[in-house]
């Protein structure tokens, strides 16, 4: 994805002058204080993975309706607006969609078309679901752009209370990928770990950079349940004592988190999503496992594109100043501002500050 474009969106202005263009990268790292529109951007990109499984009404009336998605509702915006730009070594394709809002404060495509090769495809117009979750797809762009916005993954790992899915049993044949929840975990590591020996080399890897942060845990115990063998629960060895083996209940929120990152992050880049999105993964990480986390990122933005929202500052100084966007509400034209940091002007200040010292000086911007 070389380019997004987006107006109308949450905080995001329906005016041109102000909407979001910007060109993203392998890695994104987007940093803002709280309500800066960072959460509303990722939020677009979960809204587009609803679209392509023909559950778009869903995500609109989950998160409140039209009104609510409309920046300050219909009154004063008419239509979301998007346009994404996907770029390989051959080709270049354009996604374009209009929502509007209906009577029942639902939304409605307006327009939906795609570019390529120079050439203006309308792909359908007043529909209530995506045409690219249908199966009328006749052309091979059509069908391309569909399998880049399907793999195109919203992870937050922030509920991991005792009723949380990913310290719950699992079905153990959902491992086909790694939910955006981390509800199936153990049934994905246990796919890891028995489906090949090249599989099990990514799992081996997870494995050692959990102890890293973890120095009691030795290894996963996942097996199918004895009663119910369709079903699996995360569980672990304690490199004290490996003859007993303890739940994820036993485990801390930072710990669970992490393993969920570690997941995501290092399995087998042929299962990776194409762009991974998350919403402040430092949350509950010690200093060190923050590092980590970093090192991860890069490893899988070698195979995939990254797209991280954070406000810490030691994962700020992980990455290169070209990889940073930074988020803004502007109170005066009430809408969320993003841009790019100007590499010229920030040589000077890197030789003497690093890039937290600058944020927390307000000299990136993002500060309340």
């Amino acid at each position: 994805m070389k380019k997004i474009e987006l107006a109308g969106f949450k905080s995001i202005s329906s005016s041109k002058e102000y909407a979001l263009d910007m060109d993203l990268t392998d890695v994104n790292i987007v940093i803002g204080s709280n309500g800066s529109g960072k959460t509303n951007l990722l939020s677009f990109f979960k809204m587009l993975n609803y679209m392509m499984t023909g559950a778009f009404q869903n995500y609109v009336a989950r998160y409140g309706g039209a009104e609510y998605l409309l920046h300050f509702g219909s009154k004063y915006t008419s239509s979301i607006e998007s346009r994404l730009t996907f770029v390989n070594d051959k080709d270049t394709d354009v996604y374009d969609i209009v929502l509007a809002k209906t009577i029942q404060d639902s939304l409605i495509f307006l327009d939906e078309s795609i570019e390529w090769r120079e050439r203006r495809y309308e792909l359908a117009g007043g529909q209530r679901e995506s045409y690219l979750a249908t199966n009328n797809l006749k052309y091979s762009s059509e069908r391309i752009i569909k399998y880049i916005l399907s793999n195109c993954r919203t992870f937050q790992f922030h509920d991991t209370s005792m009723t949380s899915h990913i310290r719950n049993t699992s079905e153990i044949e959902n491992n086909r990928c790694l939910m955006s929840d981390g509800g199936n975990i153990a049934a994905y590591l246990y796919m890891l770990k028995n489906k090949s020996s090249e599989y099990k080399k990514y799992y081996d890897r997870i494995v050692e950079r959990i102890k890293f942060v973890m120095p009691q845990f030795c290894d996963f115990s996942l097996e199918p349940q004895v009663l119910n063998p369709d079903y699996i629960k995360l569980r672990w060895f304690s490199a004290d004592n490996n003859e007993y083996d303890f739940g994820a209940e036993q485990l801390s929120d930072g710990s669970i988190r992490f393993i969920a990152l570690t997941t995501l992050f290092l399995q087998p880049p042929e299962l990776l999503p194409n762009v991974i999105i998350v919403d402040e993964p430092e949350l509950g990480l010690h200093p060190q496992a923050i590092d980590l986390l970093a090192s991860m990122i890069k490893t899988a933005a070698k195979n995939a594109q990254v797209i991280v929202a954070t406000q810490s500052a030691r994962l700020l100084d992980s990455f290169d100043s070209s990889e940073i966007i930074v988020a803004e509400y502007d109170s005066i034209r009430k809408c969320s501002l993003f841009h790019r940091l100007e590499q010229e002007q920030l040589k000077l200040w890197l030789e003497d500050f690093t890039l937290s010292e600058l944020w927390e000086k307000n000299v990136l911007g993002g500060q309340p």
